[in-house]
């Protein structure tokens, strides 16, 4: 059997060259190495116990995706990473489908493929796992910081009362949870909740639109998301509603504002009267730079719904949850959701690594050093390598991707600000989601 204090890798490439060069590196990490040329010879290495294979998959006679296929019979458990020179769309799908930890392109970078092969044998340092069966706070409210802990206290006053709730914070911070919290522990629980975003309302329409939403909303919540966009019409008809005899049948009324209405009332692009009505409780929540104590978590929350989507044990190393620490969160928890919800998905071997998260070690997003040079290289190269006659049409592809995910990302998903963000209009935003395959 495999020593554990010194982990045995094995090597199968018909390239002697590759396989000289990998052996060195390995060795130099601390592993001991054996080399197969061929599959049957790795299959019969395999059998004298090894902890870990790293394949070809073009060779002489049966193919590295056919070790595959049977080390996934015979040695389900046993970590492969895949790598070929010859890489497609095919073979990469293939090689995921049938159980492969990590999927390496050639010529190989020697210090990711040691890194891929620390994970599959489990030497780097995790921060947090989560299994598929694990279940989470129905709630979706993660977190015990200190200021995690005062909105608690004002959600909790406010869960049993039909009081105006205003939730104030940055864009991503979590106010829609907090009011289906608010909903689902309120005396009209078992009403309908009603999700409004008054940046969509258009000012002919918005007086008839929330006559609408509050009668469907009866005997339940109408939650008026962004009000600070609600059209000045809109808000005279509110304040009249909120002034005139309260019905027992109306909808409880929850609104949510990025900005400060009492700034905008001094400005006069917000009537002080329904300022103040909307603040009957206000409860403020935190951007996520201000409650780093609760990243750990989050993530960990985040992770057990990823792993349950994807069917699949997941985690994530302690050089990731680094990254996290240092990154400045302008999308705050809702920019988080969508980068593990991606890592997740990228990291088919199960370990979230520092390589699968989108942000950088220089936390200028609109960075051009040597970090952002060195992706376009490593983008030019790729593309001229699989590419050919098709690399300016799919560079520019894959950078309008970043610049789309990146703007959604700094607008917590709100297609209509990272639209105006970009300088496109939300159709054609929408568009490019859908041809570069996002949620939309």
């Amino acid at each position: 059997m495999p020593d554990q204090e010194n982990p045995q890798v094995l090597i199968v490439d018909d390239d002697a060259a590759v396989c000289w060069a990998l052996e060195r590196a390995l060795i130099k990490s601390g592993w001991r190495v054996q080399v197969a040329a061929d599959v049957p010879t790795a299959r019969r290495k395999v059998k004298l116990g090894v902890d870990v294979v790293v394949t070809d998959i073009r060779m002489p006679g049966e193919s590295g995706l056919d070790l595959l296929a049977s080390l996934r019979l015979d040695r389900p458990q046993l970590p492969v990473v895949v790598m070929t020179a010859h890489g497609t769309v095919e073979s990469a799908i293939e090689a995921v489908a049938r159980g492969a930890f990590d999927y390496l392109p050639k010529p190989l970078d020697l210090d990711r493929t040691v890194a891929v092969l620390r994970r599959a044998l489990g030497e780097t340092p995790l921060a947090a796992s989560a299994r598929p069966t694990v279940g989470f706070d129905e709630d979706g409210i993660v977190g015990g910081s200190a200021v995690m802990q005062e909105v608690y206290r004002r959600l909790a006053a406010a869960a049993g009362t039909t009081v105006e709730v205003l939730l104030t914070g940055p864009v991503g911070s979590g106010k829609e949870i907090l009011a289906r919290a608010l909903h689902r522990h309120g005396p009209r629980r078992s009403g309908p909740f009603v999700h409004v975003g008054c940046a969509a309302l258009v000012e002919s329409q918005a007086v008839a639109e929330l006559i609408k939403h509050r009668t469907d909303a009866t005997n339940g919540t109408l939650f008026l998301d962004e009000v600070d966009n609600l059209p000045g019409n809109a808000q005279a008809w509110l304040v009249e509603q909120l002034a005139a005899a309260r019905d027992p049948h109306h909808a409880r009324l929850i609104t949510s504002s990025r900005r400060d209405l009492a700034k905008l009332s001094a400005t006069g692009s917000f009537r002080e009267d329904l300022s103040w009505r909307l603040r009957a409780m206000h409860i403020a929540l935190p951007p996520l730079t201000d409650r780093l104590d609760d990243l750990p978590a989050l993530t960990r929350a985040f992770l057990v719904r990823a792993a349950s989507r994807l069917n699949r044990d997941l985690s994530i190393t302690d050089t990731a949850m680094q990254r996290f620490a240092a990154h400045d969160w302008p999308g705050n928890i809702r920019e988080l959701k969508h980068i593990l919800e991606e890592a997740s998905v990228l990291a088919v071997g199960g370990v979230i690594d520092a390589e699968h998260l989108p942000m950088g070690t220089n936390e200028s997003h609109t960075s051009t050093g040597p970090g952002f040079a060195a992706a376009a290289a490593a983008l030019a190269r790729r593309l001229l390598d699989s590419d050919p006659g098709k690399v300016h049409e799919r560079a520019l592809d894959e950078l309008e991707s970043a610049l789309v995910r990146e703007a959604l990302a700094r607008t917590g998903g709100n297609q209509l600000r990272a639209a105006e963000l970009l300088g496109i209009n939300r159709a054609t935003l929408k568009k490019r989601m859908d041809s570069a395959g996002m949620e939309t």
